[in-house]
């Protein structure tokens, strides 16, 4: 099990270099020049990422959810440095605001941040909560994107809509008149509001749709169906279509057939694949809900797993590039899934971790998480960078870039890496 992850707890850079970052993660030195290029001057790495062909300044961003439903929030995430945002997953609907899935307009915003203990014993954190999708109105969540779309273009900082659409099961039709609905004016929206951005939406699989136990046929028809029918209904080519992928409860073998079957059915489509939302515990139960979805190093411990074995198994082909979630608590951990072909990662849980994990005392939690994910002195990703960099026998004089790291698993042995 210790094998899943490939970089050391001990990384190889030179004393000089990390007093130069034991020196940035003390205080912060980087707002005259902006992050990332202070990064690039002083250390010689380029850390942007990408959501699909998008590019992103540094490859953090927010996963959908409670920290990505208001505008206030979706601000802040932009002032302070993140590399983009997707919003809180709104549930489809029709002309008539019908919605076959309105079960997930749960209005539950309390959550509890607890510490959990993994399988093999390493304690982590992970957020609970009951609420699942919006659960305000529709008109609500296209303020929401136009007003995201307004901070866009004072920040750049891109922001993402999210939605989970009809998803039947083997005796159901498609409802295409929520296809049809939602996807039109989510992109009239996006025509309205002028944005040098493409049209993007992320077709969210709810880490909650592990608890109606749909069958593994069922699920690989969402897969090939569900992505071609949200691009039947956009109009413009200057879009993106991104899949969240979910962990359901099958084993790791059927996890990989997902991802093939997105690869081999929709790699037309679908542009980038979030790999992979929560599990989900069928027995544990908060304030009388029993059936709770959870995280921690169980989550990125399968995640690995899984996207380690699709490499081997698909790796020499190319593949529709990797959004990462699950367990992000450090650089170190974006670039363990870097490995496995991720190009940028989405946060949810490390924003909520208790004050005393962030070196950082003043300023928001976003700033607070930025600052700890990339100078951390022993897992940030500065220093797992430099030291990837050094293993890899690449001079210092030469620009390492982040999106450099994808493509390893092609050019590498990648159990060598420690």
């Amino acid at each position: 099990m210790d094998n899943i992850y490939l970089i050391s707890d001990k990384p190889k850079v030179n004393l000089g270099l990390k007093q130069q970052i034991n020196s940035d993660y003390e205080q912060i030195k980087y707002e005259e020049l902006g992050l990332e290029k202070y990064i690039l001057e002083k250390y010689n790495l380029d850390v942007s990422g990408k959501y699909g062909n998008l590019v992103t300044k540094n490859p953090f961003g927010k996963a959908s959810g409670q920290l990505s439903s208001n505008i206030s929030q979706i601000k802040t995430d932009a002032v302070d440095g993140l590399g983009f945002a997707v919003l809180k997953t709104v549930i489809s609907q029709d002309e008539n605001s019908e919605s076959s899935m309105e079960a997930w307009k749960v209005k539950a915003p309390k959550m509890v941040v607890e510490e959990i203990v993994s399988e093999r014993g390493e304690r982590g954190y992970t957020v609970t909560w009951k609420g699942r999708g919006w659960d305000k109105s529709f008109e609500d969540y296209l303020e929401l994107v136009a007003k995201s779309f307004d901070i866009y273009k004072e920040t750049q900082m891109p922001v993402i809509p999210s939605v989970q659409y009809h998803l039947p099961n083997s005796e159901e039709d498609f409802r295409e008149s929520e296809y049809r609905f939602t996807t039109k004016t989510l992109e009239r929206v996006w025509n309205e509001s002028s944005v040098d951005l493409p049209f993007i939406v992320e077709q969210d699989f709810s880490a909650t749709l592990s608890g109606l136990k749909n069958t593994k046929e069922e699920i690989l028809r969402w897969l090939r169906e569900v992505p071609r029918l949200i691009d039947k209904y956009i109009d413009t080519d200057n879009k993106i279509i991104g899949v969240k992928l979910f962990n359901p409860s099958f084993d790791d073998d059927f996890q990989v057939e997902m991802v093939k079957t997105l690869n081999n059915n929709a790699s037309d489509i679908v542009d980038t694949i979030t790999c992979f939302n929560r599990l989900f515990d069928f027995n544990k139960e908060f304030e009388d809900k029993k059936g709770i979805a959870y995280g921690g190093y169980d989550l990125s411990d399968r995640n690995l797993r899984v996207l380690t074995k699709f490499i081997d198994e698909y790796g020499k082909k190319t593949f529709i590039p990797i959004s990462a979630t699950g367990n992000i608590n450090s650089g170190k951990m974006m670039v363990e899934y870097a490995l496995r072909g991720a190009t940028s990662g989405q946060i949810h849980t490390f924003f909520q971790v208790p004050s005393e994990s962030f070196r950082l005392h003043e300023g928001s939690r976003t700033k607070k998480a930025l600052h700890e994910l990339m100078f951390n002195p022993a897992n940030g990703l500065v220093v797992t960078m430099l030291s990837l960099r050094n293993i890899l026998g690449i001079k210092e004089e030469q620009v390492f870039r982040f999106l450099d790291i994808p493509e390893l698993h092609r050019k590498v042995q990648l159990d060598k890496l420690k």
